[in-house]
This record gives structure tokens, C-alpha cells and sequence, in this order.
């Protein structure tokens, strides 16, 4: 056998092995919404929760079920939420990638090996790099979902001031909420139906579906309208508030809207800095070095 081969197994073992210690005995606790799926599907209402799971998800939901609960395993829960990605995909895709770093400085310098180069990685690298991979996927959802709260929260004025025209007619909040939400298709509506459906099977307010929705996925402005809307059980005129609380966010969205535009700014400050260097550079090399050469 190559000796370069013999070299990799004690290694691949020991990894193996400390991985399975780790699944095994690291403290972990039971989460309630796991539970809950392991009981039946509670997102019936999601569109394509019907379809049956492929080999990577299976792999992903066992793996969700025995990681420990320690910064770095744990989901993030909220941005998963707000995504609509399952726990099961989630853990899925970083078990893609964790396999991936694994084995990438094993099989490069085989490959390399093949075609007469001799290239050689520590195999100290392979759990370090898988390491770093596992973590890929967290940063992508909270990535996605700060600009999903971000949409949400513009979304959030729409329907604040489709809920005041609502109530200019002779209708109550419960039905100025649900007509309101009806206007639009776009996954925020969407969202807000959804949450809405279960109200109505759960025997719940609206406005107590909203502010769960809000807390639920981090969005505030959407809390603050739930708890707005509960002045209705007081007989208390809700359309002038509303009003005025559409008009605050959207201040807000304008504010967070520059600031992010002001960082974008800023980052692009390091690209223009760095192609200008080389071209100052060609404009005064040539002068610089007739200047030493006199």
C-alpha cells in the first residue's frame, strides 16, 4: 500500500473517533420544536412539506436530534424561522460542507500525487477546515435574514396603513386585519395569512398571532402593531395611531435605508483606495527612478 495512504488512516480514525465522542456524551437538551415535528408536522400549511425527504435531509434531521447544545452546534432558530428552512435541510447543508472541508486536504495532494506532484497537507487541517465550513451555513442565514427582517419591516408599513383604510368602513379590527392581509401575494402577506389560519384553528386573536409572529422572528414593528391593535377589546379609535405609527417606521426604514447605503459606501472606499495605488505608482516610478539615476 503507498505509504502516503497508510499516513492518512491513523488520522482519519482519530477524527472519527473524537467526532463520535462528541455526538455521544456532550450535554445536549430537547427542543421543543423538535419535538413537535417528531409528533407530526406542524407547518402543514407550507407549501412542500409534503415531499418526501431526500438521503442528505434524513441525514440532516438525525443529526439535528444529537447535536450538543453548545455555541457552534446550535441552530439559529429565529433566522431559520423567518427563512422558512428547515432544521433537518439546515444541519443537512452543513453536513455537506463539513464533509467537504474534512477531505479536501486529504484528496488534493492524492490527486496532485497522481499527476507526479508531491504535495503534502497536515491532516491537522482536515477537522480545522471542516470546522470552518460547519459554520458557512450560519452566517449565510443571518445574512439572509437581516435583509428579510429588513423587508419585512418595509412590508410592515404597507400593512399598517392598509389596516387604517380598512377601518374607515364599518368594519372591526378583526376584519380590517384580515382583509388587509388579503391584498397582496408576496411572502410577507403570505406569512401573515399563515399565522392568521392558525389563529382561527387555535381559537386565538389576531393581534395575539401578530405580536407571536413578531417576537417569533425578531421583527419589532410587527409587535408594536399586534399591541396596537389590542385597543380594539377597549372600544379605543385605532386609525389615527396606526397612522402615526406607519408614518414613525417608515421614518425608520428611511434612516436604516441610508445607514446601510452610508456602509456600503464606506466599504467601497478599500477597491477605489486599491486601484488607484498601482496607477500612481506607474505615473511616478518612471520619474522617481531618472530622479536616483542623475
Amino acid at each position: 500500500m503507498n505509504p502516503f495512504t497508510l499516513s492518512l488512516i491513523p488520522g482519519l480514525l482519530a477524527g472519527a473517533g473524537l467526532a463520535m465522542l462528541v455526538l455521544t456524551y456532550a450535554p445536549r437538551t430537547i427542543r421543543a420544536g423538535d419535538a413537535l415535528t417528531r409528533l407530526g408536522e406542524v407547518g402543514t400549511l407550507t407549501q412542500g412539506t409534503n415531499r418526501p425527504l431526500n438521503r442528505w435531509e434524513s441525514a440532516g434531521n438525525w443529526l439535528s436530534r444529537r447535536v450538543p447544545n453548545i455555541p457552534g452546534f446550535t441552530p439559529p432558530t429565529k433566522e431559520l424561522d423567518l427563512l422558512e428552512i428547515p432544521v433537518g435541510q439546515f444541519y443537512a447543508d452543513k453536513l455537506k460542507l463539513a464533509l467537504i472541508g474534512f477531505f479536501t486536504p486529504v484528496i488534493i495532494p492524492a490527486v496532485l500525487q497522481l499527476i507526479g506532484v508531491t504535495f503534502l497537507l497536515p491532516l491537522v487541517f482536515c477537522p480545522i477546515l471542516a470546522f470552518v465550513l460547519w459554520t458557512v451555513p450560519d452566517s449565510s442565514a443571518r445574512t439572509k435574514a437581516k435583509e428579510a427582517r429588513r423587508e419585512f419591516t418595509r412590508f410592515t408599513t404597507v400593512y399598517l396603513q392598509l389596516v387604517a383604510v380598512a377601518l374607515l368602513g364599518n368594519t372591526t379590527a378583526d376584519s380590517a386585519l384580515s382583509s388587509a392581509a388579503s391584498v397582496s401575494d408576496s411572502w410577507v402577506f403570505r406569512r401573515i395569512r399563515r399565522e392568521y389560519q392558525v389563529a382561527d384553528l387555535t381559537r386565538t386573536t389576531k393581534w395575539d398571532a401578530l405580536e407571536r409572529l413578531g417576537s417569533q422572528i425578531g421583527v419589532p414593528p410587527l409587535v408594536d402593531m399586534a399591541r396596537t391593535m389590542r385597543l380594539s377589546e377597549a372600544r379605543v379609535g385605532l386609525r389615527d395611531q396606526l397612522l402615526a405609527g406607519c408614518d414613525m417606521l417608515r421614518a425608520q426604514v428611511a434612516a436604516d435605508d441610508k445607514a446601510a447605503a452610508e456602509r456600503i459606501t464606506g466599504r467601497m472606499q478599500f477597491p477605489v483606495i486599491a486601484t488607484l495605488i498601482p496607477i500612481l505608482l506607474i505615473m511616478t516610478i518612471p520619474s522617481v527612478f531618472q530622479l536616483t539615476t542623475l
